[in-house]
């Protein structure tokens, strides 16, 4: 090696192995470059340290005014340069996180990515479908803005507020104490300081009891409420109110488990995938250094199922994350039976996981299969399906499935009750397309990778032509499959694609089709069940009569077309009660809105 450790300085950083080419093999942090570079160059009983030896040419280094900044240039150095002998965090870039910004009235949100400075974040988490159910229930028992509203100017709250979900800062009636009392409960729950927010919400909710803000002191007693239940279903609780991080990793799996402690209380517990092109032979270091760098909190115990570190090393990263902390932070072995069930706890989480990722390879290989065979520009991890279901040509309906990564996402589902000609399956589409898009671009939506339309060349130049007039520029692939042959027809080629009914890739499709198929006949089905009890509040018309009509006629719409001279000859009805069913179908139509609002 052409650098001499005696020349390395002394002082806090980062260090980079190079080989000849300048290529980086290596980063590490230290609290002293020049003593952390001498004993990986003195170590030759452990086969990574070897071959990083033989490899490596010189040494470049970075000096940090702290610890605190070589831990966070370290982390971004290894995700800049993925050194093939540093052991990561797999996507690292994309684990989500729960957000709580930084504004006067701040918004909780579901976000990928750790960006320092832009506001609390409490994570990372491994599994997105969580922390989105998460979000949903913190919505309910804190009802803190989920929006992006400019708030300078008082404007009319939205339907959040109305279900309960959102104090409506943007209302301009909102004080600023009672909407800051939320957000530190949100803060301290996510921390895992329930019994703190108890003790907190209690104290105020009858401070504002004695003062007479009854409101105030309701919603306090409500957000208490929820937290209770959710306290009374915690999986495990531990003798001593402590804070700890559990961590178990698995080095020929590539594997690493956190169950987070708080209070004595188990309240979370996150695995992630490793990556490093060489050997992960000594991966508790780096993984501690990786998860630690992007984690919103650090414990004062980490227990670890192993104690692979050396004593020097073992202190300086203590010293490390105590910095980040703020505090003392110990690293220590599982001893005891209770840190002993926490481990235990961990691998079945980790085993649980492990299976997770099994079938998602399954599905990425389905996704990555159909973009070679159908020419995709990227795999299909998003797919939104659309279907056209009429009965006759009258109550048109359009149904829109989700699915990501091969699995239905069934929140995201959306239907349409068709508002122009109810007897053309194009023009039909085209609305259906266009409506959904349209909700997309106006609130910065997420557009799906693939759309695959219900219909063949005409129903899938439709959704085309939505795409045209809502002069949408970005590059998502659109297929149709038709029912007879399976045929897959794509945007630019004449001919259609067929593949063998056996096919993974076609399965997944047709599957989605189906899937979206039966979603438009269920809201037909409720239309249909909707308008039957819309009739039977007609004296002398029972359930068994509306049903009739309907299936003369389809539709109310139908029916009143018609008119009650036609309605008594075809249905034999008295026309006095014809008359007055259509006078009261038409006074109903006009108080109620039967179309579903765009979702």
């Amino acid at each position: 090696m052409r650098t001499d450790p005696s020349f390395l300085p002394d002082v806090c950083g980062v260090y980079l192995f190079k080989d000849r080419e300048g290529k980086v093999l290596y980063v590490g942090k230290a609290i002293n470059i020049r003593s952390r570079v001498r004993s990986h160059l003195k170590d030759r009983k452990n086969e990574k340290e070897i071959r990083l030896q033989g490899d490596a040419d010189m040494v470049d280094w970075i000096a940090t005014g702290n610890e605190l900044e070589a831990l966070v240039l370290e982390d971004t150095l290894i995700k800049r340069y993925r050194p093939k002998f540093n052991v990561r965090l797999k996507d690292d870039k994309s684990y989500p996180y729960i957000l709580i910004t930084e504004d006067t009235f701040p918004a909780v949100h579901h976000v990928r990515g750790f960006q320092r400075g832009s506001g609390e974040y409490f994570g990372p988490h491994s599994d997105p479908r969580a922390v989105r159910r998460s979000i949903r229930w913190i919505r309910k028992m804190f009802p803190l803005r989920s929006c992006r509203r400019d708030l300078s100017k008082p404007s009319r709250p939205c339907l959040e507020h109305h279900l309960g979900r959102c104090l409506a800062p943007c209302s301009g009636k909102v004080d600023k104490n009672d909407y800051a009392l939320v957000v530190e409960g949100l803060r301290l729950f996510l921390s895992g300081k329930r019994e703190e927010v108890l003790s907190r919400l209690e104290k105020d909710m009858w401070k504002a009891s004695s003062r007479e803000e009854y409101e105030r002191a309701a919603m306090i007693r409500d957000i208490a409420d929820g937290l209770k239940r959710s306290r009374q279903s915690q999986k495990m609780v531990l003798c001593d109110d402590v804070d700890l991080d559990a961590v178990h990793i698995d080095e020929n799996a590539s594997l690493a488990t956190v169950v987070k402690v708080r209070d004595g209380s188990v309240i979370d517990a996150v695995s992630f995938s490793l990556e490093g092109e060489d050997s992960l032979r000594g991966a508790t270091e780096d993984f501690l250094s990786s998860f630690y760098a992007i984690s919103g909190s650090i414990p004062p115990t980490i227990v670890l199922s192993r104690m692979e570190l050396v004593k020097e090393r073992k202190e300086e990263l203590q010293r490390f994350l105590g910095e980040k902390r703020g505090a003392r932070v110990r690293l220590v072995r599982a001893r005891g039976a209770e840190r002993r069930s926490l481990m235990e706890m961990a691998r079945r989480n980790m085993e649980l996981f492990r299976t997770r990722k099994q079938k998602e390879l399954r599905n990425e290989d389905v996704l990555s299969e159909m973009r070679r065979s159908l020419g995709l520009s990227r795999s299909p991890v998003v797919i939104e399906g659309f279907d056209i279901s009429h009965l006759g040509g009258t109550g048109t309906v359009a149904s829109m499935v989700q699915f990501r990564e091969g699995r239905p996402i069934k929140s995201a589902y959306r239907r349409y009750k068709i508002r122009t000609d109810q007897n053309d399956d194009y023009l039909s589409m085209k609305e259906a397309v266009t409506r959904r898009y349209r909700r997309i671009m106006d609130h910065d939506g997420e557009m799906p990778d693939l759309i695959l339309i219900d219909g063949g060349k005409g129903q899938l130049k439709a959704a085309m032509d939505a795409f045209g007039e809502l002069g949408i520029e970005q590059n998502v692939d659109m297929v149709s499959l038709a029912k007879r042959d399976e045929e897959i027809f794509l945007t630019g080629r004449p001919l259609p694609v067929v593949m063998k009914r056996s096919d993974p890739s076609l399965e997944l499709l047709m599957r989605i089709r189906d899937e979206a198929h039966r979603f438009a006949l269920s809201y037909q089905r409720t239309l249909r069940e909707r308008e039957i009890g819309i009739m039977t509040r007609v004296e002398g018309i029972g359930k068994a009569r509306a049903k009739k009509l309907l299936n003369s006629f389809v539709s109310i719409d139908a029916m009143l077309d018609a008119g009650p001279r036609e309605i008594s000859e075809k249905c034999s009805i008295n026309i006095t009660l014809c008359e007055r069913l259509v006078l009261f179908l038409r006074e109903e139509l006009h108080r109620q809105d039967l179309k579903a609002p765009d979702r």
